[in-house]
């Protein structure tokens, strides 16, 4: 690094000859662009997720020119990616500092002490992005995002005052759950039952975020050691059907809906589960009648009315399937995916125009599912409208390949739903 750093002293003193000013502008010029092109490559690694290589480069810039906000302002991104945050904290204050009309760097500093659970100066700096720049939707959804996570954080500390006995382990694994921070929250909780193994609160959430990650087996051997401290943990319980309908293995989940609604004849939740259960097993009959069980508990359980339409769908029950997705569009008129499978019941009854105009609507709301795409393109084509129907294969083969996510300029990872931005 240090032959690299002196390789570029050595042309940057090089390339002024002229004047004693020209050399200096020259060598500000020169400066500045050397530091852009380290910018620029490390934003690219940033992209790329290769965040140890975009730090190395940012940090190569700021030292050709130490006053380089957006420089600043990415290390800060950067850092955040690797959740340093009072590291990244520091790189914003910077960029803040140098330039104090840096809207997202505000909003950026913003979404570090929110990690940190600083939600007042969280708000103060989001605030701050939408006075210099009003239009930046980013920084609104980030203030909203903020207060949200205030109040949910305010609202534990009250619990935990009200109940000391909850260990601070898991206030901590709580706000990194609710966040999406599995790993950190895995972490938290198994700290809380490494020092006292018969906390329920930490053992049920621990399942819970192995559950998020996708580690079944994990989940469900945590859940049964929940139930069998807490037999009458209905949530764990209901969770632990979850996992087991999430590994395929229907029997096991059956059982334990059917140990809830035999204690709770009333969970409408257990019962819906139970309808699926028995839907993925291929028992149609069964299903449906719980689906409607689930209905009459709650007249207003649209998760229930899709379900209902789907096993309908599989069954040929075309009238059926439309009425129950007719139903859910009043209770919800923006469902997309109520939209796509009407108008798949539609298509299956030959009522064409009708399929038409739902998988317009579908892709009028959601323009990237390509299976609607695809099927309104073969409705077209039923109806003899060749040049329509190949325009939507087009847009649904663009769609595949994905052309829509190209140049995109904010770095977005599930760890980040907020869109750190590195400037480039």
């Amino acid at each position: 690094m240090k032959k690299t750093l002196l390789g570029i002293g050595i042309i940057l003193c090089f390339l002024g000859c002229a004047s004693p000013n020209k050399k200096h502008d020259a060598s500000k010029a020169d400066q500045y662009h050397l530091a852009m092109q380290f910018n620029n490559l490390g934003a690219k690694y940033v992209n790329k997720s290769m965040i140890d290589e975009a730090i190395i480069q940012f940090k190569r810039a700021i030292l050709i020119k130490p006053d380089f906000a957006e420089v600043h302002n990415n290390l800060g991104v950067a850092y955040s990616r690797q959740k340093l945050y009072d590291e990244a904290i520091e790189e914003f204050e910077l960029a803040i500092k140098i330039n104090p009309d840096y809207s997202k760097a505000h909003d950026n500093l913003g979404f570090a002490y929110r990690q940190k659970n600083m939600f007042d100066e969280a708000i103060a700096q989001h605030n701050l992005a939408l006075k210099i720049n009003p239009k930046d939707m980013e920084a609104k959804k980030n203030l909203d995002i903020a207060y949200k996570e205030k109040k949910g954080y305010e609202k534990t500390k009250t619990y935990h005052v009200a109940n000391k006995g909850i260990a601070p382990g898991n206030i901590a694994g709580y706000n990194q759950y609710v966040r999406g921070f599995f790993d950190e929250a895995i972490l938290s909780f198994k700290k809380v039952l490494a020092d006292d193994p018969k906390d329920i609160m930490a053992s049920y959430y621990l399942g819970n975020a192995y559950s998020m990650k996708g580690m079944l087996d994990d989940a469900i051997r945590v859940y049964e050691e929940t139930l069998a401290q807490d037999p009458s943990n209905v949530l764990a319980q209901l969770n632990l059907g979850d996992a087991y309908l999430g590994k395929g293995l229907c029997d096991e989940a059956i059982q334990e809906y059917e140990k809830i609604l035999k204690t709770h004849p009333d969970n409408s939740r257990a019962m819906y589960k139970l309808g699926d259960a028995y839907a993925d097993k291929g028992l149609f009959d069964k299903a449906t009648a719980v689906f409607h069980k689930a209905i009459a508990m709650n007249p207003n359980f649209t998760e229930a009315y899709d379900k209902l339409g789907t096993v309908y769908l599989q069954q040929g029950f075309y009238d059926e399937a439309i009425s129950s997705w007719k139903k859910l569009l009043e209770l919800n008129p923006v469902s997309s995916r109520a939209h796509f499978h009407l108008g798949l019941a539609y298509a299956g009854k030959n009522m064409t125009e009708d399929a038409i105009t739902q998988f317009k609507k579908t892709v009028g709301s959601n323009p990237l599912n390509t299976d609607a795409r695809y099927n309104l393109a073969y409705a077209y084509e039923e109806k003899g409208m060749i040049d329509e129907a190949v325009a939507e294969y087009k847009k649904a083969i663009k769609v595949n390949s994905g052309d829509q996510s190209k140049n995109r300029e904010s770095v977005n990872t599930p760890d980040d739903p907020e869109q750190v931005i590195v400037t480039k």
